[in-house]
């Protein structure tokens, strides 16, 4: 087998998906390979009994109404891929704990968040709209950033708000706003959406991705995500792409340290490009010949640190959402107000926060008749989940997914258990396996100081060790998110097209 393509694809998650679609779409003669069944990755759904459940993906941000389409949404149009979208009214509800703790139910669209933000926190909204004021700065000049080789002159003339801030992180540019503490805390209620602490994520990037929250409408498809990949597999095939399912990568072939093709299980495969969909240190160590990998292209990825792990209880049960009580969409549990103390939770699976979604107050049908579906989630640091071995594994589990049932009970004063039909739980060995990333996390690096969302993108060409081998996904410039997965393999692909109109 020696077939000759322009580019081929590594991994069909989000990031994967969209490349191929934009390769294929401005006529890139693509293979998109993925050693599992499906396409999606995180952004599929499996079934137990009568439920469907979301592997991870819930809902996109940024997405916006048919009246005023945000990115999300604009993208998949540009596809023409057919996605009945579903918006959500609200932004999320948060109760948090301990001593000037809340129970905030917090509405999308800009001038209703900062109203509701002002009738919990007296004087805060001329800041919240303040800081939704410079998200839109923050926007234009990423988006000028992006196009590659920024010129410094520009953006000090043309984005000084955004230079100004730039390197700050969210903590210090709250503060500077003189947003009052509790206003803060409340604002901040995102943050595991990105995996890090607040005093370490830089304001650009939070901002764009509560700004697209808030003000871009979160939304879901009616059909749950799997209609997202099913939609850009379309695509793919309608323009000339292939896609092999059940395919695994074994080699990505070099030539002098150049990728040229892969090798798999019957033969190799050769292409201009390799697109990687995965982290760089899986391809470092499974993928590319020893002598193929730079040092420094070692040293970086083990400088940076790798995102948290996830925890997944899924409950299939047997009332619906409306006779159970359940009202919102969204929930984030926190035992403390504080950002930091809620981050550090993490480490210890008997008082990590929980998010919980119930699709059923938002698309009714989503499970059947009379029956709702629960997704619990917690965040958990490799150091939580180091003491799990094969002889206390499934005690563990158990005790960590009745706690969080029990935590959401208590909380929002409803009765679950009693109800449950199905039950699912997805610890990072599970993600692990179906993902095939480190330690199972479905999020990238986790961003520092040094290594901001910022600093990816003024470093992607300082970041690329091997000729015609470019890596997408979470770990990538836009790090974590699903709707930032979606625009770094367009974005990449966008580099690869220009690479190839250069060179005729």
């Amino acid at each position: 087998m020696e077939r000759k393509y322009d580019v081929i694809v590594i991994g069909a998650g989000n990031a994967g998906l969209a490349f191929a679609c934009t390769a294929t779409k401005n006529g890139l003669k693509t293979l998109l390979i993925e050693r599992n069944v499906l396409p999606g990755g995180c952004a599929t759904s499996f079934v137990r009994g009568r439920f469907e459940y979301e592997s991870s993906l819930h809902e996109l941000a940024n997405v916006g109404t048919k009246e005023n389409p945000g990115s999300v949404r604009q993208l998949f149009e540009s596809y023409g891929a057919d996605v009945n979208w579903v918006n959500e009214e609200n932004a999320f509800r948060v109760i948090a704990d301990g001593e000037d703790g809340y129970d905030a139910t917090m509405p999308a669209g800009v001038e209703a968040f900062a109203d509701k933000m002002e009738e919990i926190v007296e004087d805060s909204r001329d800041s919240v709209i303040a800081l939704f004021d410079l998200a839109k700065k923050v926007e234009k000049a990423i988006a000028y950033m992006s196009q590659g080789k920024p010129d410094p002159e520009v953006l000090m003339k043309e984005h000084a708000d955004f230079m100004c801030m730039a390197s700050y992180s969210v903590d210090e540019c709250l503060n500077a706003l003189g947003m009052p503490k509790k206003a803060q805390n409340i604002v901040k209620t995102y943050w595991p959406y990105l995996g890090a602490a607040t005093d370490k994520i830089d304001l650009a990037h939070y901002l764009i991705m509560m700004s697209r929250y808030v003000d871009g409408s979160p939304a879901m498809p009616l059909m749950k995500s799997h209609e997202l990949s099913l939609a850009l597999d379309k695509v793919i095939r309608e323009n000339g792409g292939e896609i092999w399912y059940n395919t695994e990568v074994k080699e990505i072939i070099t030539e002098n340290g150049k990728a040229v093709g892969v090798k798999l299980e019957n033969g190799e495969v050769y292409a201009d490009f390799v697109v990687a969909n995965c982290f760089p240190e899986t391809a470092y160590s499974k993928m590319l010949p020893k002598e193929a990998v730079a040092d420094k292209a070692v040293k970086l990825a083990n400088a940076r640190k790798k995102g948290e792990l996830f925890f997944t209880v899924y409950l299939g049960l047997n009332r619906s959402a409306e006779e159970l009580g359940i009202k919102d969409y969204s929930v984030f549990l926190f035992n403390s107000p504080d950002s930091l103390e809620q981050y550090n939770s993490m480490d210890n699976f008997d008082e990590s926060f929980v998010i919980v979604n119930c699709l059923n107050t938002v698309i009714p049908t989503a499970s059947p008749k009379g029956t709702c579906t629960l997704f619990l989630t917690t965040m958990l640091s490799e150091r939580a989940w180091e003491g799990v071995n094969e002889e206390n594994y499934k005690s563990i589990k158990n005790k960590i997914a009745k706690r969080m049932i029990e935590l959401y009970e208590k909380k929002l004063s409803v009765s679950v258990k009693p109800y449950i039909e199905e039950i699912v739980i997805s610890t990072p060995s599970t993600f692990a396996r179906y993902l095939n990333t480190p330690h199972g996390t479905p999020y990238g690096y986790e961003v520092q100081p040094w290594d901001t969302m910022i600093a990816r993108i003024m470093n992607l060409r300082n970041e690329q060790f091997n000729e015609n081998l470019y890596f997408i996904g979470a770990h990538g410039d836009r790090a974590d998110g699903y709707s930032s997965a979606y625009s770094n393999g367009n974005s990449t692909a966008g580099r690869i097209l220009k690479e190839v109109k250069k060179n005729g």
